[in-house]
């Protein structure tokens, strides 16, 4: 089995830096010292309690959503350079000429970026496995979550992959790629208004068909809900996870809506993350080969396409 020669080189250099240590150590060590910041001192106590579980889960919450935020301010500038940089010290066509490809240099470089970003996502396990000190979470939950970081670090990734294929200079693919995370994360709200709406509509059926205090629309069936907008942006997409693993977002989601604080024990929160997960890996795969067709300068492909 070949190797993809631009991420053998790529990694080789990465992985020699010393930054890229550095990175590791202050990346694992940040998010250790924000998680016992926030809810581990009852670590130190002689005993465990119920109170003491329940602030591993919202440590567990808290170290997910921090990671999850840095790794939206860190991946889009990762690949905004992988391409455009190459443009500007003019080695894109002494790529191009040999027999990688255009698809080959975009999972090349996009690989080397994962796989970093994959190695600090988990280099952060065992801070994150302060929460089985309490039995509050399970290995499992605990490695489903860093799942969905990682895979989120792959859509913002593939972001920055295609801002860098259709702009020439690094900066401007840079800016481009940090004002499309921001402009999708505001998109994708969109569908919550409907969905909002139709949540409404199944509690009021499952609540106007009370009959001597047992409801006779199962509601279980009155909150099967497809909640569009928890599955295609990513925030969402995290609130149903730590939804459906820990239970500490009712009284959050009951501010904004009632309907979804009396319905919340019977929506399927780990589905819809799942299905998170599902589309923000389609979505990726998508922008990548997207990028690969852009890599090529227009007037290369005009000139390919009428020679076909």
């Amino acid at each position: 089995m070949t190797v993809n020669p631009i991420l053998a080189f790529s990694a080789r250099r990465r992985m020699r830096s010393a930054r890229t240590a550095w990175l590791l150590t202050l990346y694992g060590l940040a998010v250790l010292i924000f998680g016992l910041l926030v809810s581990f001192g009852s670590f130190l106590k002689p005993t465990l309690s119920i109170y003491t579980m329940s602030q591993g889960q919202e440590g567990y919450a808290y170290m997910l959503a921090f990671q999850f935020f840095l790794l939206l301010l860190v991946t889009p500038a990762m690949t905004a350079g992988a391409i455009s940089g190459e443009r500007e010290r003019q080695t894109l066509d002494l790529l191009l000429v040999t027999h990688t490809g255009s698809l080959g240099i975009v999972v090349g470089k996009l690989l080397e970026s994962l796989g970093l970003m994959l190695l600090l996502v988990f280099f952060t396990l065992p801070a994150m496995c302060l929460v089985l000190i309490t039995g509050s979470m399970t290995l499992s939950q605990v490695l489903v979550g860093l799942l969905f970081l990682g895979v989120t670090a792959f859509a913002m990734l593939s972001v920055g992959m295609l801002c860098s294929a259709l702009l020439r200079r690094t900066v401007a693919a840079t800016v481009a790629a940090y004002l499309a995370v921001f402009a999708i994360g505001l998109v994708t709200l969109i569908p919550l208004i409907g969905d909002l709406s139709n949540v409404v509509t199944a509690y009021d059926a499952m609540s106007s068909s009370y009959y001597g205090g047992v409801p006779a629309v199962d509601p279980a069936q009155a909150a099967d809900l497809h909640l569009i907008s928890f599955v295609i942006n990513p925030a969402l997409g995290l609130m149903s996870l730590i939804a459906a693993q820990t239970g500490l977002l009712r009284g959050t989601m009951g501010n904004y809506s009632y309907a979804i604080y009396n319905l919340y024990d019977y929506m399927d929160f780990m589905g819809m993350a799942w299905a998170s997960m599902a589309f923000m890996a389609g979505a990726g795969l998508v922008l990548d080969v997207l990028a690969a067709c852009f890599v090529r300068p227009r007037r290369e492909r005009v000139r390919k396409g009428k020679t076909a």
